[in-house]
Parts: C-alpha cells; sequence; structure tokens
C-alpha cells in the first residue's frame, strides 16, 4: 500500500462560562490514541474565572505531548458572545484539519475518539459521523457508560454476564457498529444523533457554512442546525460506541433531566427551545441556500441544489410537529 498521509483532525474546542471543566476536557484531547490533530480553543467572551484559567493553563504552552502538526493550542478570543455556531465558525476559519469536531468544553473524549470516529468515515463516505455517550455529572462520577439519548441505536435489552465490581465501568468496547442514517428515516429537522461533541464532520461539507450569516439564531442549539444542514448535503452515519462522556451539569438543555436519555422528561423551558429551534430550522436553512444560490450550484450543480430547497419543502418531520403540539399544551396550560 503506498505511503498515504494521515488526514489532520481539527478539534474546535467552544467554551464560554466552562472554565473549571476545561482542562479535563483538553487532558482527554492529549491522551488520544490518534495523534494527527490540531487544537483551536475559543473563548466565546467568559468570565474572568474562566479567562484566568485560559491564560494560566493554555495560552502560548506546549502542552500537547506527540503533537505532530503544530507545539501550541491556539487561542480564540471573540469580543462579544457569538454564541455556539459564531464560536464554532471562528475556529473554522484558522482551522486546517481535513476532518473537524465541535467540542464542548464541558464534555470529556475517551481515547479512542478520534481513532473510531476516523475508522468509521474510512469506510462510509458522509458529511458526518455520530458516536454513541457516556453520561457523567459536574463531579466527572459516571452514570450510565451508553445512553439511550440517541435514538438510532435502541440497546435496551440483551444478556449480561456478571463483572467483578472493578470490572463494571470498563469502557474497552471492542466491537462497534457504524449505521448509515437515511434521509428517509431521518428527514430534514428531524435528530438521529448525539449532541455536538459526539460528530466528526468533513471539511469540506463544514466549508457551505462559513456563508451563513445569522449565527444569533444559534447561540445554543448550534448542532441542530449543523447537523440536519449536514444530514441535508451529504448524509451522515452513527457509531454505536460510546466514545465521549456528555457532561449534565444543570446548565445544560437536559441538565435536570431524572431519566438519562429520555426526552420525554426535558425541562419545559427546553421543551420549548427545542421546538423553536425545530420552526426555525427550514426556514433559515431554506433562506440560506436561496441567498448563496451561485454558490451551491457551483458546488452541487443546479439540479442538486434544487434538490435540496425540495427536500427541506416537502419534509414531514412527525417528531417535531409531536413537540410544537407539547409546546402548546404547555403554554395553553
Amino acid at each position: 500500500m503506498p505511503e498515504f498521509k494521515k488526514p489532520l483532525i481539527s478539534l474546535i474546542v467552544t467554551c464560554h462560562n466552562l472554565g473549571k471543566y476545561l482542562p479535563e476536557c483538553i487532558k482527554s484531547i492529549e491522551k488520544q490514541s490518534y495523534k494527527n490533530f490540531e487544537i483551536i480553543i475559543v473563548d466565546d467572551f467568559s468570565n474572568k474565572e474562566t479567562k484566568e484559567i485560559i491564560n494560566k493553563n493554555f495560552k502560548n504552552k506546549n502542552t500537547i505531548a506527540g503533537f505532530f502538526n503544530s507545539r501550541e493550542i491556539k487561542i480564540i478570543e471573540t469580543n462579544k458572545n457569538e454564541g455556539q455556531l459564531g464560536a464554532f465558525l471562528q475556529g473554522l476559519k484558522v482551522s486546517r484539519g481535513e476532518f473537524v469536531c465541535m467540542i464542548d468544553a464541558d464534555d470529556v473524549l475517551l481515547e479512542d475518539y478520534l481513532s473510531v470516529l476516523l475508522q468509521a468515515h474510512m469506510r462510509v463516505s458522509v458529511a458526518f459521523v455520530s458516536a454513541a455517550q457516556c453520561e457523567i455529572d459536574e463531579n466527572s462520577t459516571i452514570h450510565c457508560l451508553n445512553s439511550l439519548a440517541s435514538p438510532t441505536f435502541k440497546n435496551t435489552g440483551g444478556v449480561y454476564k456478571k463483572l467483578p465490581a472493578d470490572k463494571i465501568f470498563n469502557m474497552d468496547f471492542e466491537d462497534f457498529e457504524v449505521k448509515k442514517v437515511t434521509n428517509k428515516e431521518c428527514p430534514f429537522g428531524a435528530w438521529c444523533w448525539n449532541p455536538s461533541t459526539s460528530a466528526m464532520m468533513r471539511r469540506s461539507a463544514l466549508e457551505f457554512l462559513l456563508l451563513y450569516k445569522n449565527v444569533e439564531n444559534y447561540k445554543t442549539g448550534a448542532d441542530k442546525f449543523i447537523f440536519s444542514f449536514l444530514h441535508l448535503i451529504g448524509s451522515s452515519a452513527v457509531v454505536s460506541k460510546p466514545l465521549f462522556a456528555y457532561r449534565r451539569h444543570g446548565g445544560n438543555c437536559s441538565g435536570t433531566n431524572p431519566v438519562i436519555g429520555d426526552f420525554r422528561y426535558l425541562k419545559p423551558e427546553s421543551v420549548k427551545r427545542l421546538v423553536e429551534w425545530n420552526k426555525n430550522l427550514h426556514f433559515d436553512t431554506l433562506n440560506f441556500i436561496i441567498e448563496n444560490y451561485s454558490y451551491f450550484c457551483a458546488r452541487l450543480n443546479s439540479m442538486n441544489t434544487k434538490k435540496l430547497i425540495f427536500k427541506i419543502v416537502f419534509s414531514v418531520n412527525f417528531v417535531t410537529i409531536k413537540k410544537a403540539l407539547k409546546a402548546l399544551i404547555f403554554k395553553l396550560s
């Protein structure tokens, strides 16, 4: 086999007032088994405490052992609170990787995160791949090794062998499944993945979003917009292996959900927020394509660009309709 180059992966860590979790997040990146990566921390107009943590631990320091492409962590400081989408796009502008990950500063990566997601990309040609997740709390105590938060894998049954106490928390999953998600089972506006940190995205697909201007629409929930758009233009795949730990600390969308991974128990304000994202998603994406129609035609040709528009206009997402009805009932009650 020829000596092909290994692709560079850009990890863009978006951080707004989450400084106390950031060192653990960066440390988990240092421990990755796949080493050809770069780290970009986007400090999204954080408070004084977070800025001090970033300055003390990451600024102008060669902290990454075995970091092939750079000896530094790049730091970007925004002049205002851009929000999750705006901060991510700021990092994307300076990133160099053929593949890109959007990492939340409060999450933690397992050591095979990059290697397994990259392996999935090498086997399935899609715009992005999303992994399963573990669940931890604000103190990094683990609550679940394989969350049911993603609806794509329903690992609810099975027969398990009793393990010794010290083996219960073993995360060494040797086998994993990669499943391509079709537009039929996940129409535009539906959700079939895990949150932001779960995904590794192709840069060639992400570059479209550098033209998107209305970033204030997705100060939170950027993954909903980004994943829906990427799935629309290039499909997606999911990996059954848990590759990162999602932290529930009360400040995130599902932070006080008493049943892990069960969206029936979302906070009322979280339900309203999800409905708002779904309501705006179709219009925002449609308007984005129309405003940049010439660019889309040049990249995808006119026929395929029109197909994207038709998919958005005629997509039927019964989950969204169900959530909208729930929000209406909540509003009237």
